[in-house]
């Protein structure tokens, strides 16, 4: 059976049914593949502090859990619960206007101020309808400000259930038993995030351990936007990147470390990796 490192976006992606990531990371989960994390994963997604932007390894020294709601879980969460004002703000100007407004109109407008994906907009009528059908309830702005919240809800323990499917079938790989410094100094000239380093610094054990020897990411980095927000792309239509992630670095990785990366939405999981 095909083993893979994955990588934190890969978790978050399974987690949030409203992430980018969500339908290549299922599919990878799906795949019987199977796949592993190190403690700087399990960090990044639960257990980090990222209101004090907490170094790895935690500097009191706790035992890192699955259970923890902390990391990036909890910070994406918690985001897309905050952005709900903007759309609330909305209802409210629609309720004192008197206006009348249509479900194309709640579907725009949640999906706008929510900072959703064009491609996600399904997910969200469907939800709208069929709260709205089940209570026989118009389409009004109390109406709306009920369904968000729900959907709140729902989001939220949905996420909570994703983790705990991840609990129960990622594996934890076996902890770093000595120091790399060497590589970690060499992956530092190339990564520019901490955590991406020490990712790759877990993957490199697992790989010299004979567990694995390839890493499963969507990090291309950070690409460059312009004014109007829209990626900017060089005159062969690639896309420019900033910063760079651990996939476009995939090259200088393979030298130091000798572990494949690849890229969770270009590669089929299936048995020939």
């Amino acid at each position: 059976m095909p083993r893979f490192h994955a990588d934190t976006n890969l978790l978050l992606g399974y987690t949030l049914f409203l992430d980018w990531w969500n339908n290549d990371a299922t599919r990878w989960f799906d795949s019987g593949n199977a796949l592993y994390i190190g403690e700087a994963v399990l960090f990044e997604y639960c257990n980090k502090d990222t209101a004090q932007d907490e170094d790895y390894p935690p500097p009191d020294g706790r035992d890192l859990t699955w259970s923890a709601e902390q990391g990036k879980f909890n910070a994406l969460l918690s985001e897309f619960r905050d952005k709900r004002f903007e759309f609330e703000d909305w209802l409210l100007d629609m309720e004192d206007s008197d206006q009348k407004i249509e479900l194309d109109d709640v579907v725009t407008r949640f999906t706008r101020e929510f900072e959703i994906g064009e491609w996600a907009e399904d997910i969200v009528r469907t939800f709208f309808e069929r709260e709205l059908d089940k209570r026989d309830w118009e389409v009004t702005p109390e109406h709306a400000r009920q369904v968000e919240k729900e959907f709140i809800r729902f989001y939220f323990r949905d996420a909570r259930k994703k983790k705990d499917i991840l609990r129960d079938n990622i594996r934890l790989g076996p902890p770093r038993d000595k120091d790399y410094s060497s590589v970690k100094n060499q992956v530092d000239t190339v990564l520019s995030d901490n955590m991406d380093v020490e990712i790759v610094c877990d993957a490199h054990h697992m790989n010299e351990k004979g567990v694995l020897h390839t890493v499963l990411t969507g990090d291309k980095g950070d690409a460059y936007r312009d004014e109007d927000g829209k990626i900017i792309r060089d005159e062969e239509g690639e896309v420019v990147y900033g910063e760079p992630g651990i996939y476009n670095s995939r090259q200088e990785i393979d030298a130091i470390t000798g572990l494949r990366v690849i890229y969770l939405r270009d590669e089929a999981p299936d048995a020939s990796l």
